[in-house]
């Protein structure tokens, strides 16, 4: 089983999105992840508890 969070930026564009998933995610390292623009795609094999980062940074359970 895995677990896939979609996390969606709104209104600022990020540099980094792997210091965004560690900020979100404590560290966490998916086995599988895909982002561009706005929007983050992450798998991992246990589920996560995401950080609340704002408004500005929203975190989606997409399935499990």
């Amino acid at each position: 089983m895995t677990y896939i969070y979609k996390v969606t930026v709104i209104g600022v564009s990020v540099n980094n999105w792997q210091d965004l998933r560690n900020l979100i995610f404590n560290g966490a390292q998916p086995v599988e992840e895909t982002y561009g623009g706005q929007e983050g795609i992450y798998t991992f094999p246990t589920p996560q508890t995401p950080a609340d980062l704002g408004p500005l940074v929203k975190v989606e359970l997409l399935s499990e």
